[in-house]
């Protein structure tokens, strides 16, 4: 769906991306091969960070939600450690930098939901 705008198939980013994919072990040698080279073809569509994700031209995503429909608009967020509000903040400056969020006005805000921050197992 994304893709990436100055060389998406340079060998190097084609590694990078085949790192880390993971693909299953049930596979023969013969399969997995093919998913590779399935891969490298279309290493286009692959963002290897937030930076490199970009809009879809005509994407539109739409929530069908009633007209009437209430939400909670109070804030229950567990406090966070001022390192857990470090890295949120990076990331969600990141965000705004490329354009992938974008900040609203209080009266904007239909709903909110508490930050959860969760570990990578990997």
């Amino acid at each position: 769906i994304f893709t990436r705008e100055s060389q998406p198939f340079k060998p190097t980013r084609v590694e990078e991306i085949l790192r880390q994919i993971t693909i299953g072990d049930d596979l023969t040698d013969q399969e997995t091969a093919q998913v590779k080279a399935l891969i490298a073809e279309f290493a286009d569509v692959f963002a290897l960070s937030v930076s490199e994700v970009r809009q879809v031209e005509g994407a539109v995503h739409k929530l069908n939600i009633e007209p009437n429909a209430k939400f909670s608009t109070k804030v229950h967020q567990k406090p966070l450690t001022p390192p857990q509000r470090r890295y949120l903040h990076k990331k969600l400056q990141t965000m705004l930098d490329t354009d992938i969020i974008e900040p609203c006005e209080p009266g904007q805000v239909k709903c909110v939901s508490p930050t959860t921050l969760a570990q990578k197992t990997h």
